[in-house]
C-alpha cells in the first residue's frame, strides 16, 4: 500500500512546533507577565500554592472594568471629549493644560492606560496638522493620567488591589487620595507654563459617539461594577450580569480583554503567597517594611524597576501600613518609563509615529517625571 505524505503545514510535528512558538511568543511578549510566571513556578517548588492566595474580588472586578472600559473606547467616548476640548483651545499652552486636565479627570474613571490610548493619538493628529511639538505635551498628559488614576480605587489596578486587600472604607481611601489629588493638580498647572503660549491653528473632524444606546447601557454596567468595588452590592452578583450582557451585545469584548494582565495578577498572587509562607523569607521581608517610612521608600523604589502594580502586590502581605504603600506605589508610578505600564503605552504610541525623536522624548520624559517624583515624593514622605 502506498502511503501518502502529509503536506508539511499539516504534519503533526509541525503543528506542535507552531503551537509551541505561539505559546513562547505569548509568554515572552510582556516582561512583567514572563517574570511573574517564572516567579510563580519557582516559588511553587518551595511551597505548594493555595487557592486562598488569589484575591478573586480583584481579579473579577478588574476583568469587568476591562470589558466596560473597552466598550467605552469602541463608542469613541474619550475621543469625542478630547476633540471637543481641543477645538476650544487657541494656544499651545491652553491646549496642553486642557488635555492634561481631561486626562487627569477621565483616568479617575476609565483608567490611565485607556485614557492615554485615546488622547495621545489625538495629540499626534494635531501635531501633523500644525507646528505643535507634542513631546512635552505628551509627557505631561502621561503624568496627568498616572496621577489622576490614583484618585479612585478603580482608576488603576494597584488601587483596586489595595482597596480590597486592606478592606478600606471609601472614607479612608479618599482620605489618602484627596491630598495627593490637590497637590497633583497644582503641580500640573505649574508644569503647563513650560509650554509657550503660542497661537495654534488646526482643523479636526468631528468625532461622534458611536451607538448612544449602547453607551448608556454600558454606563449602567460601569455603575454596577463601581458599586461592587465599594462593596455596596456583591461582586459575584455583578459578574454574571456583565458576562451575559457582553455575550448578548458584543462578545468581541470578551476576546479582546487583556488576559495577560489578569494572569499576571494571578501569578504574582501565587508567587507572593508562596514566599509569605516560607518562614525565613516572611520574617526578613516583614522586618524590611515594618515601619510606614520603610514601606513608602521601598514601594516607591521597587516601582521604578518592576512597575507599581507588581510592587504593590509584592509588598502588601508584609506591611500593615496601607497609607504608606498607597502613596509609595502611586507616586512611584512617576520616574522611569517602566514605573507605570501606562507610560510604556504613551511612549509606544509616540515612537510609532516619531521614531526619530525617541531619544528626545525619553530625555524630556525622564527630566519631567523625576522632577515630579522629587516634589511629590517629598510631599508623600511628609504625609504618611
Amino acid at each position: 500500500m502506498i502511503q501518502q505524505e502529509l503536506p508539511m503545514d499539516k504534519h503533526p510535528g509541525n503543528h506542535l512546533v507552531q503551537t509551541w512558538i505561539k505559546i513562547k511568543q505569548y509568554v515572552t511578549s510582556n516582561v512583567i507577565f514572563s517574570v511573574s510566571l517564572f516567579a510563580a513556578i519557582i516559588s511553587s517548588f518551595f511551597q505548594l500554592p493555595r487557592w486562598e492566595y488569589i484575591d478573586f474580588k480583584v481579579i473579577v472586578c478588574l476583568f469587568e472594568l476591562m470589558i466596560v472600559v473597552d466598550a467605552f473606547d469602541q463608542f469613541h467616548f474619550l475621543q469625542y471629549i478630547a476633540t471637543k476640548v481641543c477645538k476650544s483651545c487657541k494656544t499651545e499652552r491652553a491646549l496642553t493644560m486642557a488635555l492634561c486636565l481631561t486626562s487627569f479627570l477621565v483616568s479617575m474613571l476609565l483608567t490611565n492606560d485607556v485614557t492615554l490610548l485615546a488622547i495621545v493619538p489625538i495629540l499626534i493628529i494635531i501635531s501633523k496638522k500644525s507646528s505643535y511639538d507634542i513631546v512635552i505635551p505628551c509627557v505631561l498628559v502621561t503624568i496627568a493620567a498616572n496621577l489622576g488614576s490614583s484618585m479612585t480605587p478603580f482608576g488603576n489596578p494597584q488601587n483596586l488591589f489595595l482597596f480590597s486587600f486592606y478592606k478600606m472604607s471609601t472614607k479612608t481611601f479618599l482620605g489618602f487620595s484627596l491630598p495627593l489629588c490637590i497637590l497633583s493638580l497644582v503641580l500640573l498647572v505649574l508644569l503647563g507654563f513650560i509650554v509657550k503660549s503660542k497661537k495654534i491653528q488646526f482643523e479636526m473632524e468631528d468625532v461622534r459617539i458611536q451607538n448612544k444606546k449602547g453607551m448608556g447601557f454600558y454606563s449602567l454596567l460601569l455603575i454596577l461594577v463601581i458599586l461592587s468595588v465599594f462593596n455596596l452590592i456583591p461582586y459575584l452578583a455583578v459578574f454574571p450580569i456583565v458576562i451575559l450582557s457582553t455575550l448578548i451585545t458584543n462578545k468581541k469584548l470578551l476576546k479582546q480583554a487583556n488576559y495577560q494582565l489578569i494572569f499576571t495578577f494571578v501569578f504574582i498572587f501565587v508567587a507572593v503567597g508562596n514566599v509569605s509562607h516560607i518562614p525565613q523569607l516572611n520574617q526578613y521581608l516583614s522586618d524590611l517594611v515594618h515601619t510606614p517610612k520603610a514601606t513608602y521608600i521601598y514601594s516607591l523604589l521597587l516601582s521604578q524597576f518592576i512597575s507599581n502594580v507588581p510592587a504593590t502586590i509584592a509588598i502588601a502581605p508584609f506591611s500593615s501600613h496601607a497609607k504608606a504603600l498607597y502613596y509609595g506605589v502611586n507616586i512611584g508610578g512617576l520616574g522611569t518609563p517602566v514605573a507605570s505600564l501606562a507610560s510604556i503605552i504613551a511612549y509606544s504610541l509616540y515612537s510609532s509615529q516619531y521614531g526619530e525623536n525617541k531619544a528626545k522624548f525619553l530625555i524630556h520624559f525622564t527630566v519631567l517625571n523625576f522632577s515630579c517624583l522629587a516634589v511629590l515624593g517629598i510631599a508623600g514622605f511628609l504625609m504618611i
